[in-house]
């Protein structure tokens, strides 16, 4: 049986040796070692832990020993002393009734003076928490007087506490305490009555009341405390500037705005309100901080407010009306005792204290003369609207349209105009507003500006050569229009009148010949011109605002010229760029594109609606011209050239072929290739603009007439016959412009029918073939003729409307334009489908 470790510690040795072998006695051995180690650690742990707490309560209970003894001894001290005394004798008991009423009366009046220091600090806090300082200062100072009147020690003085038996300081030590306590208030109520000169909802009589209490509490003459409210105001209007915040009746403690009080946090301005109220809160406070500071220091009507709450202040029995001050400046000692708990107590203070006044000093060195106030009002007016500047630009940034500019202008001005200023002040102020309206107004139409060309110059990057197509008028204005989407059910007539005022306006712009791609850049810079165009003529209605318009129009008027002087760089550096690093077979449509565009600009009204002045217009007008012209001479070369290639490369393959043959129509490569010289003049897309179309077709036939002289001289041609007829055919085409052109293929017929061995027709036969043809080949080659014509004007004929250049005589044998392949024998043998 196993032993526990308790019993085996508790049983003698002998009977362990006795019940248990060697080895369990070993055991329990090594067993009892092992809980004595334990016993003996956790004994050592429980003494290092406790020590400490044992000497301290060593320590205490000698404390309460000694303590113990000392009131034994006090104890037998005041037994001792009581034993010791004896009663006073009963005849001095009758003769100290009249000093014992004289002594309770100190007493009596004592307690009031230390019953006012009681109660003041807590009346005070209320005074302040209700922000009446002129109050709080008062009773502050009536506080003080109350205080040295107890701590008054001359031995000279009758009425001291010491001769009527009391030592004040040394019986009430509560005393000097308690004016400790109130002696702090009046940094206080210093402080929050300056904090209290930020805030903006104030009324005047309250900035007074705050400006007398620093006046009567400081000794500050008026002209200190005018400086303190005006750098007080300026750090108003530094939070309004610096912080963005809006003053809206709340107040501003500690140089932070109200907003921040209350966790909110500023949001940018966007709509004309909160720009307008942001405006307004920054001048409310000059104008407010002016109007104040006059009514206070400077009243032009009666006597300025600080000066009649003075001198209520000092008369015994006030003159000034009651009903012309406030009731907050009515104040006077008793009702200031009146305010305080259980008032009547206060009653038993001297009449000195009870018709106690805060001294004021009424003479010259108090008083503010009109000169120093509007001199200082002046400085601080100057420097006020020298920061405020910067602030009315950052405000109107915000506004994104010129209209909403010009509005919240014109509310402003009508705020400035009935706030009180007087009429410099007033001007300075207009001046500021329109000096925001005018950068802001210059800013939008700068960044419209900007906007406009870099859209354009986007614009001409993406134009390329495979996309050569989209910039054909033929292939835009026979592209169908889309319909429009049917209104919903139930729209009114307006929701009609949107749909088709869009279908019309894109008909429009179909018809003026303009592709889309051509109408999508003109419209990036017409539209801005007519929203610049716009807006000034909605700002431009009110004669009194007619000088800062011009003024704007001036400002902005460098930025539109120079605008243009770009637009027609950006065209130039284009266009050459295309000359040059482009392959003009390939990009001959794109070149058009760029000429089409400067012919565009050269007759829209973009120049004038910009705003440019009249010279900057003509040198745009001539600049967008000359490049247009630069460009269709450098088409007319590439087409003429290209024609001219074709007409000799079809000529030497036809001579090996054709045996020459006499023929009085021009030939087949020659009416090729003037269809082909029509069919790209068409292609231009010049039909709305008469006078640059003539002149470019008129070019065109005469630079495609030389270069084929020249060809003819070089010997491509099939026979002098033909060459002959289609030099003839060329001077008849040539003739219809009525210009004097014939010369140089006069001088070609000329030498070709000197070449001639046997004599041809006459010059009649020739031209009235030549003329014959002419009137049926017109159709083809519509745009190499003139578009007015006098042949067939008169002529009573249907179709002479369709065909001014002469209607083609019927009786006459037909010969076609063209060769026309001849139908096949089996062709009225196909079967045609009928169902």
């Amino acid at each position: 049986m196993e032993m526990s470790l308790q019993d085996g510690a508790r049983m003698d040795p002998d009977q362990l040796f006795t019940k248990y072998t060697i080895a369990e006695v070993r055991e329990k051995q090594i067993q009892l070692s092992a809980d004595a180690e334990a016993k003996q650690e956790e004994l050592r742990v429980m003494v290092g832990e406790r020590y400490r707490e044992l000497l301290q309560s060593s320590t205490v209970i000698i404390s309460l020993a000694s303590s113990a003894k000392r009131v034994h001894e006090a104890l037998d001290e005041i037994r001792d002393a009581i034993q010791s005394q004896q009663s006073p004798p009963v005849r001095n008991r009758i003769s100290n009734i009249t000093k014992e009423d004289s002594h309770l009366r100190t007493l009596q009046a004592l307690c009031a003076h230390i019953k006012l220091l009681l109660d003041a600090p807590e009346q005070l806090w209320r005074l302040i928490e209700r922000e009446k300082y002129f109050q709080a200062a008062w009773l502050f100072l009536l506080a003080r007087v109350v205080h040295r009147a107890l701590i008054r020690d001359d031995a000279q003085d009758e009425e001291s506490w010491l001769n009527q038996g009391v030592d004040v300081l040394e019986q009430f030590p509560l005393i000097q305490r308690q004016w400790e306590s109130v002696s702090h208030f009046r940094t206080q109520i210093i402080h929050r009555a300056t904090l209290s000169l930020r805030a903006t909802e104030k009324s005047y009589e309250d900035i007074c009341a705050a400006l007398l209490t620093l006046h009567i509490l400081e000794s500050r003459p008026l002209t200190d405390t005018l400086t303190i409210y005006l750098s007080q105001r300026t750090k108003t209007l530094n939070v309004l500037l610096f912080k963005g915040s809006e003053i809206s009746g709340k107040s501003v403690h500690n140089g932070q705005s109200a907003e921040m009080h209350t966790g909110g946090t500023s949001k940018h301005l966007h709509t004309k309100d909160e720009v307008k109220r942001s405006v307004q809160s920054l001048l409310a406070v000059i104008s407010d901080t002016l109007n104040i500071s006059r009514e206070i220091f400077a009243a032009s009507s009666t006597k300025p407010l600080a000066t009649q709450v003075l001198e209520y202040m000092q008369e015994e029995s006030p003159s000034t009306p009651a009903q012309t001050l406030r009731a907050g400046f009515l104040v006077n000692t008793q009702a200031i005792l009146s305010m305080l708990p259980s008032s009547t107590y206060l009653s038993l203070l001297p009449q000195n204290i009870k018709s106690y006044k805060p001294f004021v000093d009424l003479s010259s060195s108090s008083n503010l003369c009109t000169e120093t106030l509007e001199e200082k009002l002046s400085d601080w007016f100057t420097q006020s609207t020298a920061n405020v500047r910067d602030a009315l630009q950052r405000a109107f940034s915000s506004l994104q349209n010129v209209v909403g500019v010009w509005r919240v202008r014109s509310a402003l001005q009508k705020w400035v105009s009935r706030c009180g200023l007087n009429y410099d002040e007033r001007s300075v102020l207009s001046r500021l507003v329109d000096e925001a309206t005018g950068e802001r107004t210059t800013g939008i139409w700068k960044s419209a500006l900007t906007h406009a060309k870099e859209g354009f110059v986007k614009k001409l990057k993406i134009v390329r050569p495979e996309e050569a197509e989209e910039f054909s008028p033929l292939r835009s204005i026979y592209c169908p229009l889309p319909v429009p989407a049917h209104p919903p059910p139930g729209s009114g007539p307006s929701a009609f009148e949107a749909s088709f005022q869009v279908l019309r306006a894109r008909l429009e712009r179909q018809l003026q010949g303009r592709t889309p791609r051509l109408q999508e850049v003109l419209n990036l810079l017409e539209d801005t011109a007519a929203a610049v165009q716009r807006d000034l003529s909605r700002i431009s209605g009110k004669e009194e605002q007619s000088q800062l318009v011009e003024d704007v129009v001036t400002s902005y008027r460098p930025e539109a010229e120079i605008l243009c002087s770009e637009i027609i760089n950006i065209l130039a550096e284009s266009v050459d760029r295309l000359m040059k690093d482009l392959d003009l077979g390939s990009g001959a449509k794109c070149l058009v594109f760029y000429g089409r565009l400067a012919l565009e600009l050269s007759t829209s009204s973009f120049a004038s609606n910009i705003g440019c002045g009249h010279a900057t217009q003509t040198n745009f007008q001539q600049g967008t011209t000359a490049l247009f012209t630069q460009v269709m001479e450098r088409w007319k070369d590439h087409t003429t050239s290209s024609e001219i290639a074709r007409y000799t490369a079809g000529t030497i393959a036809l001579q090996s072929r054709i045996t020459a043959t006499a023929s009085a129509t021009p030939s087949l490569l020659t009416l090729e290739c003037l269809h082909s010289l029509s069919s790209s003049l068409h292609a231009l897309g010049l039909v709305h603009h008469p006078l640059p179309f003539s002149d470019v077709a008129f070019e065109t036939i005469t630079k495609f007439s030389a270069s084929f002289v020249e060809a003819v001289e070089d010997g491509v041609f099939l026979d002098h016959d033909q060459a002959l007829f289609d030099l003839y055919f060329l001077r008849r085409v040539v003739s219809t412009w009525g210009r004097d052109s014939e010369v140089l293929l006069d001088k070609a017929i000329t030498r070709i029918e000197s070449r001639l061995h046997s004599p041809g027709k006459s010059h009649h036969d020739l031209d009235r073939s030549a003329s014959e043809t002419l009137t049926r080949t017109q159709m083809l080659i519509t745009a190499l003729l003139p578009v007015s014509a006098h042949s067939a004007k008169d002529s009573g004929d249907k179709l002479a409307a369709l065909l001014p250049h002469g209607v083609p005589t019927v009786d006459t044998t037909f010969v076609p334009a063209v060769n026309l392949a001849q139908p096949s024998s089996r062709f009225p043998l196909l079967l045609i489908d009928k169902r």
